[in-house]
Order: structure tokens, then sequence, then C-alpha cells
């Protein structure tokens, strides 16, 4: 696990560009630089966190309230433990008509991971009787939208990035989802598609020519756990990273607005894992304080983005102050930065300052020169 750590460090320095100077004006060992791999997550889904749970149509014997009481076992599923939703929206294949059950959080939260636990025992096997198909959604204020997430361990189910569904093909007890980017809700619901079960026989054809089927099979969760930030992070702002706001100022120079579109570019490079986005405000002959030029940060950064998936950059607190020659510019942002470990699956986290130099080409574009 060192080796892991150690090349997360390696890798975040120069991606970040920013060098870590100490009291004594010289550079922090790399022990001090390490990211603890996990995250103090709170399962914000239990009941005694506050959470409630509804479903519009389930068994009597197997309410909602039962993904939410902390117990992730199958062995009670015939005493009533889990909940049964109805899969009957197949019988017209009317999606208006899907089941669901619904997490209520007790508050508005940072949400950086979904897992799902479907019915799954020596006597009812997940290959047999669990989810094989369902949506994951949240609440966006206005409406429901499917949650972007990406496959995380324990799951052999396939997570899928396309507006039909969430999970296919699921065949597994457990399955976790890490959420992409960052995600601010206090509702989470799960759309069960289909089961294991599930099986379709021809009816009859309604007056309209609209076949009818006999449907059996249900859908069977266990568990849902919403693992939260103990508090929620303010998210920046699109404005602030838009170039459309600065504190203490009404507005902004023409100067202040190309530097932080160089930055509000930066973060998109990561956010999308796109090298040349994350490239494209660096001077051809920039350099760090220990020499590396622009060819090695980009380098650097393509290694990271093989190593480490999920990535979510965000700014705070972004400072610029450009000389009064008005063709140079330091820039200074507290800055998140989170990712996933494509080795372990494991979330990392840091906190810290980043201080780019800005300087104008002879075509009077500004560009990042230097990093402190």
């Amino acid at each position: 696990m060192r080796c892991y750590k150690n090349l997360f460090v390696i890798s975040v320095t120069y991606l970040i560009i920013v060098f870590f100077i100490g009291c004594s004006g010289t550079s922090l060992q790399t022990k001090d630089l390490l990211m603890s791999p996990k995250i103090d997550l709170v399962n914000y889904a239990l009941s005694s966190n506050g959470s409630t749970a509804e479903s519009p149509d389930n068994s009597p014997d197997h309410p909602p309230s039962a993904v939410i009481d902390g117990d992730t076992s199958s062995l009670n599923w015939d005493n009533g433990g889990g909940w049964e939703g109805s899969l009957s929206y197949l019988r017209s294949n009317e999606p208006l008509k899907r089941s669901y059950v619904q997490i209520n959080l007790p508050s508005k939260r940072q949400v950086k991971q979904i897992v799902v636990y479907t019915l799954d025992s020596q006597k009812y096997p997940a290959s047999k009787y669990g989810l094989r198909t369902y949506n994951v959604e949240y609440w966006h204020g206005t409406g429901w939208a499917r949650i972007d997430a990406i496959e995380g361990k324990p799951s052999t189910g396939k997570i899928k990035s396309d507006r039909l569904s969430t999970v296919e093909s699921n065949v597994s007890g457990k399955i976790v989802h890490n959420i992409k980017g960052e995600l601010i809700t206090d509702k989470i619901r799960l759309v069960p598609l289909l089961s294991n079960d599930t099986e379709k026989d021809y009816d009859l054809t309604s007056f309209g020519g609209r076949p009818i089927f006999n449907i059996s099979g249900s859908a069977k969760v266990i568990e849902i756990q919403v693992w939260c930030y103990p508090s929620v992070l303010e998210p920046v702002a699109f404005e602030e990273q838009a170039n459309l706001s600065l504190v203490g100022k009404s507005q902004l120079s023409a100067d202040e607005k190309a530097i932080r579109s160089i930055l509000n570019n930066y973060k998109q490079g990561y956010d999308n894992e796109d090298i040349k986005l994350v490239m494209s405000g660096f001077a051809d002959d920039f350099t760090t304080l220990d020499g590396k030029s622009k060819v090695d940060i980009e380098k650097n950064a393509t290694k990271f983005f093989e190593d480490y998936s999920s990535i979510n950059l965000t700014f705070r607190d972004i400072r610029i102050d450009i000389a009064t020659s008005a063709d140079s510019a330091t820039i200074a942002a507290n800055y998140t930065l989170e990712c996933v470990s494509r080795t372990d699956n494991n979330i990392r986290r840091r906190n810290d300052t980043l201080v780019f130099n800005f300087h104008k080409d002879t075509d009077l574009n500004w560009k990042i020169k230097s990093a402190k």
C-alpha cells in the first residue's frame, strides 16, 4: 500500500503543479504529502441517521423501511427482511408505472458512494433471484436524473453509461457505485427494471393492439447504503469558475476573465480526464522550481489519468494579482482534489493551495509561465 500512496503523491505533485514549501523554505518530505486512501464517509441512508424510505408499490411483507435498517444479510428474507417491489410495468411495458424505492436523506449531502445489496443467499442466490437491471437516480430539485457512476468492487454486474440503465446483467449480491464528480442531493431512489427471476409470457392483445404479458418475478433489495461526507462541501459556483464574479470587485477586467478562463479549462481537463484541455493554458517554455518542463508535466499527467479515475478538482478562494505592467500575474487558489485508484478502488482526497504565475505572450494571450 505504501508504494501506491507514494505513486499517487508523485503523480499529483506534477499534475497539480504545486510545490509545497515549508516555513524553512525547503520542500516538504514525501510522507508529509501522503493522502489517506480512505475517507471517513457516513452512511446517511440509515434510519438511525434520520433517513426515511418510501415506495409506491411493494409487498406488505417487505416494506421500503427494510432497506435502511442497517442489515445487509439476505438470511432474513423469508421473515420480512428487505424490500420487494413489483415489476408489473413490464406487463404492458409502461415506464411511467415503474416501481421504485426512494431514500429521503435527513438533509442535503455530498454523496460519494452508493452500495446496493440485492437478495443473495444459499437458498436465494443473486444469479437466480437478485436484481438484474436497474437505475439509480437522484433528485436535482425539479426532477429525477440518473446518476453517473463508475463500477466498484465487489460486483460482477455491468455498470453502463447510457440513458437506459445504470446496471445491467447483474448476478452479484452487492453492487458498488462510486459517484463521478460532485453530487449533492437529499433524495436517492432505485428503479428496478428486471430481476433474474423475471419471466414475461404473452397473455393477450389489448384493443389498441398493444401486447399484454403475464409477469413473474419481483425486485428484491436487501439494503441501500448512501455514503456521504460528514458535512456538505461548499461547491464552487459556476459564476466564479466562469470568471463572472470576484470577491471585493463588482466587475472583472478582461485580463482577469482570461486568466480565470484558463483556470476553469484546467479544472475541466481534470474532471474529464482531457490531457489537451489540462495543458492548453501552459506556455511552451513553462518551467517549475525544480526544472520540470511542459513536456514533463504532460507525461506525468497522462500517467496520472492512467492510474486514477473519477477525478474531481474544485477551486475555492481564487485570488488574482496582476502586475502594474499588466503583462504578468500571480493566482493563488485553495483546491480539493478527489479521485479513485484504479488499483485498489479506494478514494483519495487532498486539500491544499495552488499557485500559478501567468505571463502575456507576444500575441497578448495569457499563459501559465511557472508554478510555485
